[in-house]
């Protein structure tokens, strides 16, 4: 009962910011703004959990890869590519599975674009955490195999293909190829036929704020993003996530855990506002 009133109360106070931010016209970016810039009244419209628009000339993908000039570089991203362009299953598991190999034999400290960094160099890619993310990186390591099992696991049944991924040890595997293949091939169709329906659930994404300028980079709905760009959407609405601001390098997480120094640190943000990639694994 607690917990119903609870989520009652918490659904109703979201409803009423977006309803204020609606009222003071701090729900939609002007055109400065949408190009990369920050004004007075900005931080206003980046409120964590808030809705917005955001342009594609302006994002940056899970892996730090710009949708204007370097996405094609991004693993996931080429997958729907080639899928857009009616290229074989077997050619696009193919090239995935060469890409997952390259990977598979890589550290954290690799997948980062850091050298001679003692701890990092002693976990799989997979395991890697972002300076400014919550998680460390031994929870990450105890955890995310689990969870990444499940979730393809759970994809295969939404999309009516079956694998045994609960006997599952390798997240490099055969059958994590397909399920990612085949998962992008499902959800490109669907959007390619139907368009993409936003009340079933928008996408996520990180503010980065760097002095006067911001981009955005993709939380939840990395699939989702990178067919709607292929498909030649401008824009893309979503829910904020956080906001991650350059200045505040010394508070993140796994920098005052000591994971990060803040060089590093900042050296890992710049990467991703400038869009050049590559950060995080493709698994």
């Amino acid at each position: 009962m607690f917990q119903f009133i609870f989520s009652y109360i918490k659904a109703f106070f979201k409803k009423l910011v977006f309803t204020i931010k609606t009222i003071l016209f701090l729900d939609k970016l002007n055109n400065y703004e949408m190009n990369g810039n920050v004004e007075k009244l900005s931080n206003l419209k980046f409120l964590k959990r808030t809705q917005l628009k955001v342009s594609f000339s302006n994002g940056r993908s899970i892996r730090g890869y710009s949708f204007d000039k370097n996405i094609s570089s991004d693993p996931i991203y080429k997958i729907i590519l080639q899928i857009s362009k009616g290229k074989s299953l077997k050619e696009i598991k193919n090239d995935f599975s060469k890409t997952l190999q390259i990977e598979k034999n890589s550290s954290a400290q690799d997948i980062v674009g850091l050298k001679n960094h003692e701890k990092l160099n002693k976990y799989p890619a997979w395991s890697y955490v972002l300076p400014w993310e919550k998680m460390d990186i031994d929870q990450k390591f105890n955890n995310y195999k689990k969870i990444q099992i499940i979730k393809r696991e759970e994809k295969s049944i939404e999309n009516n293909y079956k694998n045994n991924f609960s006997k599952l040890t390798d997240l490099y595997s055969e059958e994590m190829v397909e399920s990612q293949v085949l998962q992008s091939k499902k959800l490109y169709e669907k959007i390619y036929k139907f368009g993409f329906i936003y009340k079933l659930g928008l996408p996520s994404f990180y503010i980065l704020i760097k002095e006067k300028k911001w981009r955005w980079y993709v939380s939840q709905g990395n699939h989702r993003s990178y067919t709607l760009h292929i498909l030649k959407h401008r824009f893309m609405k979503g829910t904020i996530e956080s906001i991650i601001d350059k200045k505040n390098a010394n508070l993140w997480p796994n920098v005052k855990n000591g994971l990060y120094n803040i060089k590093d640190a900042e050296k890992i943000f710049d990467c991703f506002f400038e869009g050049k990639g590559a950060i995080g694994p493709c698994i």
